[in-house]
């Protein structure tokens, strides 16, 4: 996934309440500073403010979206078309306009 400002990743073993074998990397190509936070807390951080909890629905329903959005593009199209689809999502989540 291509993250943006605020986004979460690793947050599986929220939802499940099990503990997850799966390793997440990360690789930033801008300066970014990474926070972490036990399970614990954060499920804790819901309980007392159903705000934190609507702000995780949010950002897991954004990643949702973008890996369909993916899945779409990747499918069903020849390799150029492919590339012009990524390219069009890129420009769109990530892009800076300008002259």
């Amino acid at each position: 996934a291509l993250l943006r400002e605020n986004s979460l990743f690793g947050v599986l073993s929220l939802l499940t309440g099990q503990r997850s074998d799966r390793f997440y990397h990360a690789v930033a190509f801008t300066r970014v500073e990474m926070v972490t936070a036990p399970a614990t807390s954060v499920r804790a951080a819901i309980e007392a403010d159903t705000t934190v909890g609507l702000k995780l629905l949010q950002g897991l329903s954004s990643r949702i979206l973008q890996t369909e959005t993916m899945i779409e593009t990747l499918t069903h199209r020849d390799m150029s078309s492919r590339l012009v689809s990524f390219l069009l999502v890129l420009c769109r989540d990530f892009g800076v306009p300008d002259e």
